[in-house]
């Protein structure tokens, strides 16, 4: 009963030994390929060893076939481990082919009667069982899977070094023992009629664990070093000595129990020293020279390895930076120039040659170079797409970076990109757009001139039917002239001036003027609005007209995105500094998705298509340029389905005209 108990425990103790054996080695290094093999390898022997221990102890059908079935997974993973550590890679197709036989070998034990059908009794440490008609193919699968492990290792083992020769031997001295002994007691014995010892293929692992403890121990398998093989080497020589010294003494007395024993004492202690002395020099020096040399060779590997792989990233860094579409110029901690590519000396008609690991400030030697250093002379800031005119019809987009390594400074990394022909047909686009804008106006403001006349009769009565026409037409011709106001606007923008009537106004009234002018749409959709001012709004410096605008844009918004029946809010405060406008509606609401392109030119919303498809989207681009040109903040605040606020601050100072 006790020897039972005792077999159980060693199987627990295994399978725990066999996975914290396998965590150790895969957290030494989880990326390298041997390791993380290991710690499958490990992780599936560990389980086997538990689904061992779950049938001993539980003597259950399913538990003996799950045995059967991890043991497919164990092998599997052994020949995985074995191409690692042989640094050879499986082909893609064997993978795969091993991987579904063994799938299909893990299915068919696990939950069919093909393997075992039952367990007819139970002996000391095995069970005998009716076996299936696949017992037999699982067998093969299992001496073919054996075979690969020990074959595959042994193909290689005169192509590598001493160390790594050792580390193979070592891990197939255990690997073989364990394989041959699950094999002798699991399917050996069993043809023979003897099944009395199947559940000691489990502590059979101990032979795996302590060969490859002694292999990572001795000569640091899968990258391990351990200085306990070299402590437990002391350990045996100083108990050694010990034990001799004690043996001696003992003798002494005995020997001589009515002599002068203590000179012999000394005598003996002496000898143990020098015995101690001798055999660390023939023995653990050895070892250490050897281990030494072993530690040097590796290291020497590893440290050309090392510079192979830096100069190889050194050559990729060095052929993106020569092949990038942008000037690029690195600097050093000192701002020393540490590398110009080519597309930075044709910008810039730079002569790397005559600036390399030198200063920074050398770039004002060169013309075109010298707006650059004139902006970063002071300091090299971050810098993100500034604008520089390098020359007439010539401007660069400039950007600087710091660059940093183990968060410490390094240098900084100027990017100039040459948006010139950006630039170019911007300006092109922008004077077609002013001239076709300016003809279309004369005649679309002689057409509303006309309509409007025949509106009023100045050409004779009108029918309902006509006057219905004129008037539709009177709408689109005002529309098409906003568009066209719209348009001009935006070429003035874009050219830098458009600002003209600066003069102290006041926000009340240009408020009260837009709402009037939307009077009758808040009365056709029934909609609310309260308007509350702070008591003594100061007056402000602004182009009234552009302002006006503003607010209009704003309400305009608020009363056609709001629901029927809706209320907007108008406010009108002041903190002193700033004289802030906000427009609440509780309407659609904008995405979230949509609000970072808000203010961008011609861009409309899905909510914002489908309640007005005739919108030019053009309305928010001007209301966000004219706050901004008078140094003001507009942003807003939304949420989709719950309603939208939008606000603007103007500064109560006097503003620059541009």
């Amino acid at each position: 009963m006790w020897i039972d108990i005792l077999v159980k425990i060693i199987v627990a103790l295994c399978g725990l030994a066999n996975l914290l054996l396998a965590f150790y080695v895969y957290r030494k290094n989880i990326k390298d390929r041997v390791n993380v093999s290991f710690f499958y390898f490990g992780s599936a022997t560990a389980l086997w060893c538990f689904t061992n221990f779950a049938s001993m102890m539980l003597k259950d059908l399913f538990w003996l076939r799950s045995t059967y079935a991890v043991s497919c997974i164990l092998a599997l993973a052994g020949v995985f481990f074995t191409y690692a550590l042989s640094n050879k890679k499986l082909s893609k197709f064997l993978t795969i082919f091993l991987s579904v036989i063994t799938a299909v070998f893990f299915l068919l034990n696990l939950l069919t009667p093909l393997s075992i059908e039952s367990i007819t009794s139970f002996t000391g440490f095995g069970f005998e069982t009716v076996t299936g008609p696949l017992i037999h193919f699982w067998e093969f699968y299992f001496f073919s899977m054996v075979l690969i492990i020990v074959c595959i290792p042994l193909s290689v083992i005169n192509k590598v070094d001493e160390q790594r020769k050792r580390q193979i031997l070592y891990f197939l001295a255990g690997e073989t023992i364990f394989a041959f002994w699950g094999i002798f007691v699991t399917i050996v014995l069993p043809m023979l009629g003897v099944s009395d010892y199947i559940n000691l293929d489990s502590p059979s692992t101990i032979f795996l664990i302590g060969f490859t403890s002694y292999a990572i121990i001795r000569y640091h398998l899968m990258g391990i070093s351990s200085l306990f093989f070299q402590a437990f080497i002391y350990s045996l020589v100083i108990i050694s000595i010990i034990t001799s010294l004690l043996l001696l003494m003992f003798g002494g007395s005995y020997l001589f129990a009515h002599a002068m024993i203590w000179p012999l004492y000394v005598i003996v202690a002496i000898v143990s020293v020098v015995l101690f002395f001798i055999g660390r020099l023939f023995f653990v020096e050895k070892k250490d020279l050897e281990e030494a040399k072993i530690n040097l060779t590796e290291l020497l590997k590893v440290s050309e390895k090392n510079r192979i792989e830096a100069e190889t990233e050194r050559d990729k860094t060095g052929s993106i930076i020569k092949s990038f579409s942008d000037g690029l110029i690195i600097l050093d901690e000192q701002k020393n120039i540490f590398s110009i590519n080519p597309e930075a000396e044709k910008i810039l008609e730079l002569k790397a040659s005559q600036l390399l690991k030198k200063s920074f400030k050398n770039l004002a030697n060169f013309p075109k170079a010298s707006p650059i250093y004139s902006i970063l002379k002071d300091e090299l800031t971050n810098v993100f797409r500034k604008e520089v005119d390098l020359e007439r019809d010539f401007v660069i987009e400039l950007t600087v970076m710091p660059l940093r390594l183990d968060k410490k400074d390094i240098g900084h990394l100027i990017v100039v990109h040459d948006v010139s022909r950006e630039k170019m047909v911007e300006k092109m686009k922008t004077e077609f757009v002013s001239l076709a804008a300016h003809q279309l106006r004369t005649p679309l403001t002689a057409v509303s001139w006309a309509m409007e006349s025949l509106k009023t009769g100045g050409f004779g009565k009108l029918t309902e039917q006509q006057c219905v026409i004129v008037e539709n037409t009177l709408n689109k011709n005002r529309k098409l002239i906003s568009l066209v106001n719209n348009l001009l606007d935006i070429t003035r923008i874009e050219g830098g001036k458009y600002l003209y009537d600066i003069k102290m106004s006041n926000m009340e009234e240009i408020v009260n003027f837009a709402l009037d002018m939307y009077k009758d749409e808040m009365d056709r959709k029934k909609i609310k609005i309260e308007f509350k001012v702070q008591p003594d709004l100061p007056q402000i410096m602004i182009d009234a007209e552009k302002i006006k605008l503003v607010v209009q844009n704003l309400i305009d918004n608020a009363i056609k995105y709001s629901l029927p029946n809706g209320n907007v809010l108008i406010s009108l405060v002041s903190d002193g500094k700033n004289v802030e406008f906000k427009a609440v509606d509780f309407g659609v609401g904008i995405p979230k998705n949509q609000q970072s392109k808000v203010f961008a030119k011609f861009y409309r919303s899905e909510d914002a298509e489908k309640i007005d498809p005739n919108g030019t989207g053009l309305g928010l681009f001007l209301t966000n340029n004219i706050v901004k040109a008078h140094g003001g903040k507009i942003w807003f605040e939304s949420e989709e389905g719950v309603g939208t606020s939008f606000y603007f601050s103007l500064p109560i100072k006097t503003i620059q005209i541009n």
